[in-house]
């Protein structure tokens, strides 16, 4: 039986993973004025614009693919919120941008651009999956998991032209997810140790 305050736990959740939803959905399309100036760029970063690390991940190749992204966050929100303050989800996808910026840069040096909230959100999912599992929530954490394994591991299969390929008018990018997903794991690991993770 779920008892009041577990409800209020829950509820308390799934409002700062709202929140942050709600910020990235008024955040998103107003970056898309300055798409060209923020997506990664690995010509404009060589000449200095380190920003792009970070910012690439927050602008979109359209609105379809947009729209994609936003979807997938507010999924989140609904199945896997994530039991960290607001400040504190703000601070992981800061991290996550980077590890998916950092991550083309050093390995996936073929990729001249990007752009794309999807690596940020499948670390999210990740995060969402790995804590899901921690409560021994074993289902909710099967789909997540293996599900943005499995569909990652597709993309990879196709070699990025799948249906959302030609929605979003560019390759499917599926190493940024790669980066996404293992700086998620890599800060899972990290705030375990520390003891940080707390409902």
């Amino acid at each position: 039986m779920l008892h009041t305050s577990d409800a209020t736990a829950m509820l308390r959740k799934c409002t700062h993973t709202g929140i942050i939803a709600i910020i990235f959905t008024v955040l998103l399309p107003l970056l898309q004025f300055f798409h060209d100036s923020l997506l990664y760029y690995r010509h404009a970063i060589f000449a200095g614009e380190y920003w792009r690390f970070w910012s690439g991940s927050l602008v979109h190749t359209n609105h379809w693919h947009l729209l994609l992204n936003l979807a997938g966050l507010w999924l989140l929100t609904f199945i896997a919120p994530l039991p960290f303050r607001t400040h504190t989800q703000l601070l992981q996808i800061g991290w996550l941008a980077l590890c998916v910026g950092a991550g083309l840069w050093w390995f996936s040096p073929a990729v001249i651009w990007y752009a794309g909230f999807s690596g940020i959100l499948y670390g999210l999912f990740m995060l969402g999956g790995l804590h899901r599992l921690q409560q021994r929530d074993w289902l909710t954490a099967a789909l997540i998991l293996v599900g943005i394994c499995g569909k990652t591991g597709w993309d990879w299969w196709l070699g990025g032209e799948s249906a959302s390929a030609n929605l979003i008018e560019a390759p499917v990018i599926y190493a940024a997810h790669i980066y996404g997903m293992t700086g998620a794991l890599l800060l899972s690991i990290f705030t375990h140790w520390q003891g940080i993770t707390k409902p």
